[in-house]
């Protein structure tokens, strides 16, 4: 049984402050797995998906809630494509198995979202089937009609490939169970013709976004002329495009088309599959940024709507200060000036530190001190750190899970004004032995697939926004879980919701409670002992039903003398001591009491107590 004192009624109030530490349960958590750090050409089947299981194993220790898996890169794929061939580390052969299949199977068994990583205009690949090879007159081409001979770009500018890569890109979000589609390279390409070469498609392949060297950047600058930014439709002798006033206005608005019709596609479809974007870190400020440089306008497609998620290559900063400063505190050279209306319509902004730079720069340390400043801007909803091989190599996903990703979250819900009302799912208890509660969710039958939340908490008045989470789980079937208890003296209270795919929440469920011996099933007030006393007297006290309770002591006239209880309280037996003194800590005189029990203000029992000074 448990001994309550008033002092305890602060516990609520700490849960609040940590739940708005981490977004009130909501906070996007994920990393970029790159091609080679899930397929090796060298590798069986079984080995290649048994690094795939490895990869989700490795984020739900993270507490992490999604995973971003690269399938299509350099215009080649890793899934079964009917457009592309198969790419450079599955040895351009069908591996065995569909690694988007498997990635999708293995993220949901563990709670996790899975977003298809798809590299768009840069299809460096020439192999046969590639879109480089099939179609050389996509390729950029610079001032003089010059296509492109290394790290091959496609021109956003064509129609064609805007409408191949919606028909490639829909293909996935037609044929998989995904829950984002994610797309990087989604902007003109920066390279220029100086020094053209060609290099070998491994290099072509490992080229980081997001960061140029300081030698590209000054060709940018000092040689704008030499940049791929035509093709064979719009040759630069041909003059600025008919209908724009600038070829900056015409670059911009091409890829800016591109995501609209892919919005528009995928909602026509699957309407609750995000579609998200790794845009450059640098939106419209300094010599590499987004807006002006690669004609990539990522606020505008998040601001209207065309992205239903923004993931800014947060690689130019390794400080907390440069982060929240970045993001807010440096305007006008921050996110915040740009980003507010979408902000402001519930879509994630969310930031992308580079722990590979991090790494590099051998202050792997403050990714605690980044993720701890990043959430107190409320308007950003959580991480996405490249890459997952970093933190492999760092053995680096306990820790955070141990650590600034204690708590499990969920991910933030994407708008959708037709999502219906979803019914609460039905939970039930069943005690395994003195730790371990098996606890069974059971969906309502509005649903058909969605996410399965279940709650605990010793708060008796937790709520979605403030109770532990302590399973994610996907499906539309009853699912189990079994709760280890670290003090089995408690009395936890569960309780579960489902969303639908959008992440929509239901009300929470029926309520359920960890006890290894009968809950009460009446409201009793026991003798207290000692009786008569004159320091300390134990009122034991049984409740059986979740609520609002309130234990106080009168005089025999009735007088309320102290309030030793009001709060809401669990099922459960408990013994709530009264030192014989009122609600302002005065010694009262002696004489009988009167102990009365009511819960959501109506009577329950009462007893005598005497007190003798």
């Amino acid at each position: 049984m448990i001994k309550i004192f008033k002092s305890l009624l602060i516990l609520p109030i700490f849960i609040i402050q940590l739940a708005f530490a981490q977004l009130n349960n909501i906070e996007f958590r994920a990393s970029w797995v790159i091609t080679w750090d899930h397929i090796y050409s060298n590798a069986d089947p079984g080995q290649n998906i048994a690094k795939i299981i490895q990869i989700m194993d490795d984020h739900k220790a993270a507490n992490m809630n999604a995973v971003i898996f690269q399938v299509r890169q350099s215009g080649t794929a890793y899934y079964e494509s009917s457009y592309e061939p198969w790419g450079y580390y599955s040895g351009y052969q069908y591996p065995g198995y569909d690694p988007l299949e498997i990635a999708i199977i293995e993220a949901h068994k563990r709670g996790l979202e899975l977003h298809a990583w798809f590299n768009v205009f840069q299809t460096s690949s020439t192999y046969p089937g590639s879109p480089a090879a099939e179609h050389p007159e996509w390729i950029c081409r610079d001032r003089d009609g010059i296509p492109m001979t290394s790290y091959r770009s496609i021109s956003p500018g064509l129609q064609e490939v805007r409408d191949y890569t919606i028909d490639v890109a829909m293909e996935i979000v037609r044929n998989y169970d995904i829950d984002g589609l994610h797309l990087d390279y989604v902007r003109w390409n920066e390279h220029t013709n100086t020094g053209r070469q060609s290099a070998e498609p491994q290099t072509e392949i490992r080229r980081m976004d997001g960061i140029i060297s300081i030698e590209e950047q000054n060709n940018l600058t000092l040689n704008p002329s030499s940049r791929y930014l035509y093709d064979y439709l719009h040759p630069y002798s041909g003059g600025i495009p008919d209908g724009y006033t600038s070829w900056e206005e015409w670059w911009r608005e091409s890829v800016t088309s591109f995501v609209e019709a892919l919005h528009d596609s995928i909602q026509s479809v699957k309407p609750y599959v995000q579609l998200s974007a790794a845009v450059l870190g640098k939106y419209n400020w300094s010599g590499w940024q987004g807006y002006g440089t690669v004609f990539q306008d990522g606020a505008k497609w998040f601001n209207e709507g065309s992205l239903d998620h923004i993931m800014p290559m947060s690689y130019h900063w390794t400080t907390a200060d440069g982060f929240t400063g970045m993001l807010e505190d440096d305007c006008p050279q921050c996110w915040w000036l740009f980003v507010q209306p979408g902000v402001e319509s519930d879509r994630p902004f969310t930031v992308g530190p580079g722990s590979y730079v991090l790494d590099e720069n051998n202050v792997w340390y403050r990714h605690t001190d980044i993720v701890n400043a990043v959430r107190s801007l409320n308007w950003v909803k959580g991480f996405q750190f490249f890459s997952y091989g970093t933190w492999e190599d760092n053995d680096y996903f306990e820790t955070a899970g141990d650590s600034f990703f204690e708590n499990k979250t969920k991910s933030p819900p994407k708008p959708n004004n037709n999502s219906v009302t979803i019914e609460p799912p039905s939970l039930t208890i069943n005690p395994l032995d003195n730790v371990s509660m098996e606890l069974t969710i059971y969906p309502s039958s509005t649903l058909n697939l969605g996410w399965l939340i279940l709650y605990r908490s010793l708060n008796p008045a937790a709520t979605i926004d403030n109770g532990e989470i302590i399973s994610i789980q996907y499906g539309s079937e009853a699912v189990k879980f079994v709760d280890i208890l670290a003090d089995s003296g408690l009395i936890y209270q569960y309780f579960a919701t489902q969303t639908d795919r959008f992440w929509h929440e239901s009300t929470p469920s029926n309520k359920v409670y960890s006890t290894l011996t009968p809950l009460p099933n009446t409201y009793i007030i026991s003798n207290n002992y000692p009786n008569p006393f004159n320091e300390k007297t134990s009122i034991p006290i049984s409740i059986p039903s979740y609520g609002n309770v309130d234990l106080s002591i009168t005089d025999l006239k009735g007088k309320i003398v102290a309030t030793l209880v009001n709060q809401l309280m669990i099922p459960g037996d408990y013994i709530v001591d009264w030192h014989g003194k009122n609600d302002k800590g005065v010694q009262q005189a002696s004489g009988i009491y009167l102990v009365f029990l009511k819960t959501n203000d109506k009577f329950r029992k009462a007893k005598r107590l005497v007190y003798l000074k």
